[in-house]
């Protein structure tokens, strides 16, 4: 079983545990490459690096191919051999789950941008329409004024001035 999913290209990092915690071995690790065969020219062994007196030592190596990497890893004479596998992919887990997240808040943001745009979008087209039975209670008003002015039989300003103009001349009475 693969001990997790790394990128093709970049370096894979592996830490060796000595039997008892012995410092100064010389702890060997050989690389197999997704084919499952050795490399030595591609990929020579490598000695790893003791870390201090841990009993710990680490190395790297950087697969060039997709594919299950094994590599194995034992001290001098081949004590304490350890075998671990590596899917390694045109991606990993880190950068699939970072771009995952990227991607929700990318869609978050977008269904609130969208909400603002449809909520403005409903405000707009609410005052739109406030706006406009506005006016027509408006004009209904006007209407029913100017039938107020004209009275039933639905007369002009100028034909109700034509008709005062036409009454007879009384002279006022004098006051005197």
């Amino acid at each position: 079983m693969a001990q997790g999913i790394y990128k093709l290209g970049e370096a894979i990092k592996f830490t060796y545990q000595a039997a008892d915690a012995q410092a100064g071995l010389t702890v060997t690790m050989e690389i197999f490459d997704q084919t499952g065969v050795k490399d030595l020219i591609g990929f020579p062994d490598v000695v790893l690096t003791g870390i201090g007196t841990t009993g710990r030592y680490a190395g790297s190596f950087t697969p060039d191919a997709v594919g299950v990497w094994t590599i194995m890893a034992a001290s001098a004479g081949g004590v304490g051999k350890v075998v671990r596998q590596y899917d390694v992919a045109t991606y990993n887990v880190e950068s699939v789950g970072t771009a995952m997240a990227k991607d929700s808040t990318v869609a978050k943001d977008a269904t609130v941008a969208k909400d603002s745009t449809v909520a403005k979008e409903s405000t707009v087209a609410k005052d739109s329409t406030v706006a406009k039975e506005a006016s027509v209670a408006k004009e209904a008003t006007l209407l029913q004024t100017e039938s107020d002015i004209r009275g039933v039989d639905s007369d002009t300003l100028k034909t109700i001035s034509d008709q005062i103009d036409s009454l007879p001349q009384v002279a006022p009475p004098m006051i005197g």
